[in-house]
């Protein structure tokens, strides 16, 4: 009998084989403990991913207590009932997605190479000590992104600190329930930020020729964003692929850790476009996402309800031997079918050429700083438990000999 249990032990240290039964057992399997259907094969995820219309984005279309729950949540929040970027539909998200999209075009991305590339350096610089434990991804993927967004949001680096703390503050506050002391923080920050960013729009604070600034333009011309829109699409611009590109290069990191001989062979190599998807596939940061249906559909013959939540779980369709030959081996030089982990259709991650740009930074410059990438024996990583996300909590790799010069 299918069975689904994302808070076992076993499935947070390593949700891959329960996956596999499910998959095998039931690709489309309701959970009565989530009131959500799991999506676990890759042919139904690639299509509900690319069907916008009968699963929408937005989660006002739930039902249920699942909708129950959201509509509370949305209620509290400090920016109200605000269309976010990633969960919004139709002209809502394509006028939100217009804002930011030509910030991220890959040529645009490419551009900001560079500076990726020396902000990797001096991280390592700082961080790297020979015989000392190195964390990778607290002291160097999760600090890289943080550093890239400040530029690309073109905060002066006097202000900068305080435009993420600002943001920062906000988007903790999101589905949370709020006590009065931590409304009245966010709050604050909500009205530190509108001003910030009025400031920008009138060209007396940032450059002006930032995403920032071309955000808060976006805000003042008539029908393109509202005041709350632009904050919100600020925060979800600042924070939003913070966590997710971190992860990716923390799991990055594990993999080739794990797998010495994939390590040679992209030393050897190196084809960091298909390294950098294989790391994306074979352990995503986002394993799931999440839809809701605007009408009755099937999926794999089951009836789902108008009103349902869908959760296509891109992590276990990453690994269908159906559409990946050998799914469960790590290959650096994977070609082939595409994974799911950046979504599809209209909701691609807006941010993903730069979160490429970053992980092959990232992970380039690890591998010409340390002969080998080694755990330090006895490594337990502290997974969260979040099962929708992936995270090792912590990355500690071994220096001593292994640090070049």
């Amino acid at each position: 009998m299918a069975y689904f249990n994302p808070q076992r032990p076993s499935y947070i240290a390593d949700p891959y084989p329960a996956l596999a039964r499910l998959r095998s057992e039931a690709p489309v399997f309701y959970s009565e403990p989530h009131e959500a259907w799991i999506v676990t094969s890759y042919g139904e995820c690639l299509a509900l991913l690319h069907d916008d219309e009968t699963y929408a984005s937005d989660p006002a279309h739930s039902t249920g207590r699942v909708g129950e729950r959201i509509r509370h949540q949305r209620e509290g929040q400090v920016l109200g009932d605000t269309p976010r970027i990633g969960q919004s539909d139709a002209l809502v998200h394509a006028r939100l997605r217009g804002a930011v999209a030509a910030a991220f075009t890959p040529r645009h991305v490419e551009g900001m190479r560079g500076f990726v590339e020396r902000e990797v350096i001096a991280l390592l610089d700082g961080a790297l000590r020979a015989d000392e434990p190195f964390d990778a991804l607290n002291e160097f993927g999760a600090l890289l992104p943080r550093a890239v967004i400040g530029v690309q949001l073109g905060a002066p680096e006097a202000d900068r600190a305080q435009v993420l703390a600002w943001a920062t503050a906000l988007m903790q506050t999101v589905n949370a329930d709020l006590t009065p002391s931590r409304r009245a923080e966010a709050e604050a920050a909500r009205d530190g930020l509108l001003g910030y960013l009025g400031r920008v729009g009138r060209g007396e604070a940032g450059d002006p020729e930032s995403l920032i600034a071309a955000m808060a333009r976006a805000g003042s011309e008539a029908g393109r964003l509202t005041g709350a829109e632009l904050l919100a699409l600020t925060i979800d611009v600042a924070l939003a692929g913070n966590d997710t590109t971190a992860n990716l290069i923390g799991n990055g990191v594990i993999a080739l850790a794990a797998h010495p001989d994939e390590e040679a062979r992209l030393r050897a190599e190196p084809d960091w476009e298909a390294s950098v998807d294989e790391m994306l596939r074979y352990d995503p940061p986002q394993q799931v996402i999440a839809r809701f249906t605007t009408r009755p559909a099937v999926l794999h013959g089951r009836r789902i309800p108008a009103g349902a939540t869908v959760l296509a779980h891109v992590a276990a369709a990453n690994r269908d031997p159906a559409a990946f030959p050998d799914p469960d081996r790590f290959d650096v030089a994977r070609r082939g079918e595409r994974h799911l982990s950046l979504g599809m259709g209209v909701h691609h991650c807006v941010g993903a050429p730069l979160a490429k740009v970053e992980a092959e930074a990232a992970l380039r410059a690890l591998l010409g700083r340390l002969t080998a990438l080694r755990l330090v024996p006895g490594t337990v990583f502290p997974r969260g438990p979040d099962w929708m996300l992936r995270s090792a909590g912590a990355v500690p790799l071994l220096t001593g000999d292994l640090l070049r010069g």
